[in-house]
């Protein structure tokens, strides 16, 4: 009857116990099926040693399942019934088993997780699990999804640490084995991820001209897609609103449809890698000609553009150098000068024209000087202008200026008696209007040729107190012009400056003068004009 007995039996891992002074032990059930007749059952287990058997325990039950504590090993069992009587039949065949040691727990990284890093190439993990009940040794094994990667290691602890490249996904597996060389019963396994340093966000660049055909940017490395939004201003409801949104983009660059309406626009670039944070959003705005975009029409705009000035904020600077003539009358004071001086004007301005018209501003701040006999005078200016502009032909604009001004001039007094000579200083304020003619001859290239006049109206101050005589200050000249970039252009030409201020002199017995007599002080330069003009 024994050799028709069917015997099952399954190893339960519930917990272990791992104790310093007793050797661990893992719970294990064994059933089979009863036998008719059978009061209690025996079983024999035989542990097999490397070296050769082991010790062998025999169990009484009187049910068809055993339970009990078993060290990790190799065993042979062998099962009998006996009955009322307590006579027992035969012994089964013998059948062996493990008990092997328990799965390791994985603790770090946990299952699935994506650790971050901000390392570009490799970085350090840490992995970490459970100590597994009588084992001796673990095996750790990690193998990144691409194959590159490949590290085994037998180790002591429980927990190992070693660089890896980012941005790639791992397995990684552990598995104990005891001094006997049992093994766990199944191999530990985690899935995670090394995220890498987050992509740089792409350098979008700014259409040359408002003919925009497309919109480029430079493609950061690790890229493996971008998402784009494409935004257009609405004036009527005064904020950006999307007018086309691409996920997973795989071009450095977005043609624009010639049908797509004029008007301002804002092209928002994302960065995107699998394993690597998206870069942060990178924005260009710019400016889209509303009606003819043929090529025809942006040959004429490109033409221009060695004249045109960018709208918005704008800053100028020039120098002005040459040799000053000075040419003084002064009746009160029995006095004629005339000499020549190397002298200079330094020139600064801040100027602003608005999009939507042709009006602008532009305030200049002058300060000039000469040297003459190792004395050095220096004499300022100043002037706030509307500018408005108005396109001549395909190829020119006519620039016109108006706006207040205020003047300084140095006046020289000479002493016919004894020869010495003092200075003073007369300072007016009064209109300035001015006009420009700008061609542009390239892309690259343009003239302007520009008068300005200046008429002293109101006194500031006068060396006797006296009011001002009307007079006329003028400036001619003319400059080529060069645009470097977008936002710099360069000049250089001639320009002629002739300051003049004069105020009323006072008849003495002492003097000269008479009714209706002025003391004037004039100021003739021919400038060599070296002029810098920014945008921002």
């Amino acid at each position: 009857m024994i050799r028709h007995l069917l015997i099952f039996f399954s190893v339960m891992f519930l917990f272990a116990e791992v104790s310093s002074a007793a050797p661990y032990r893992r719970l294990v059930n064994f059933e089979w099926e009863a036998i008719e007749g059978a009061k209690t059952y025996e079983i024999e287990l035989k542990q097999v040693k490397a070296k050769g058997e082991g010790k062998t325990f025999t169990f009484k039950v009187s049910e068809a399942a055993w339970n009990g504590r078993l060290s990790a090993g190799k065993y042979i069992m062998k099962l009998r019934s006996r009955d009322y009587r307590g006579v027992p039949g035969d012994w089964s065949e013998p059948s062996d088993f493990n008990v092997g040691l328990e799965s390791a727990v994985l603790k770090f990284p946990a299952p699935r997780s994506r650790l971050e890093s901000k390392d570009e190439t490799t970085t350090e993990v840490k992995f970490d699990w459970a100590p597994v009940g009588g084992a001796e040794k673990y095996h750790f094994e990690l193998v990144s999804e691409d194959g590159k990667t490949t590290i085994r290691e037998d180790l002591k602890d429980t927990s190992f640490k070693t660089k890896v490249p980012v941005a790639s996904n791992y397995t990684w597996k552990v598995s104990a084995t005891n001094e006997e060389g049992i093994e766990s019963d199944a191999v530990s396994v985690g899935q995670f991820a090394v995220l890498g340093k987050a992509i740089a966000a792409p350098n979008l660049q700014k259409p040359e001209t408002e003919f925009v055909r497309e919109v480029k940017w430079t493609r950061p490395e690790n890229v493996s897609s971008y998402d784009v939004f494409l935004l257009k201003y609405s004036a009527e409801n005064k904020k950006w609103e999307k007018f086309k949104v691409m996920e997973n983009y795989q071009d450095d660059s977005l043609s624009f449809d010639p049908a797509w309406p004029g008007g301002k626009y804002q092209v928002v670039v994302r960065a995107k890698s699998a394993l690597r944070p998206s870069s942060t959003l990178a924005k260009e705005s710019f400016t889209v000609r509303s009606g003819d975009r043929s090529p025809a029409a942006e040959y004429t705009a490109l033409v221009r553009s060695s004249i045109e000035r960018m709208t918005g904020w704008y800053a100028i600077g020039s120098y002005l150098i040459t040799e000053m003539k000075f040419a003084g009358v002064n009746p009160e004071r029995n006095s004629t000068v005339a000499y020549s001086a190397i002298g200079g004007t330094a020139r600064v301005g801040l100027g602003w024209f608005n999009p939507g018209t042709p009006w602008g501003f532009l305030s200049i701040i002058d300060m000039s000087g000469f040297t003459f006999k190792g004395t050095t005078r220096t004499f300022a200016s100043a002037e706030m202008n509307a500018v408005y502009r108005k396109s001549v032909g395909d190829r020119g604009e006519a620039r016109f200026q108006f706006g207040p001004y205020y003047k300084e001039l140095p006046e020289t007094v000479g002493d016919p008696f004894s020869g010495t000579s003092s200075d003073l200083t007369i300072s007016a304020a009064g209109p300035h209007v001015g006009a420009e003619y700008w061609y542009s001859l390239t892309p690259k290239f343009g003239i302007q040729v520009n008068a300005h006049l200046y008429t002293s109206l109101m006194k500031v101050s006068t060396p006797n107190g006296e009011p001002l005589a009307p007079t006329m200050s003028t400036q001619f000249g003319f400059l080529g012009s060069y645009r470097f970039t977008r936002s710099l252009t360069g000049l250089a030409g001639y320009a002629r400056r002739e300051d003049r201020l004069s105020y009323k002199a006072v008849p003495s017995a002492t003097n000269f003068a008479v009714d209706g007599d002025v003391n004037e002080a004039t100021i003739v330069g021919n400038y060599l004009n070296i002029f810098a003009e920014w945008s921002f």
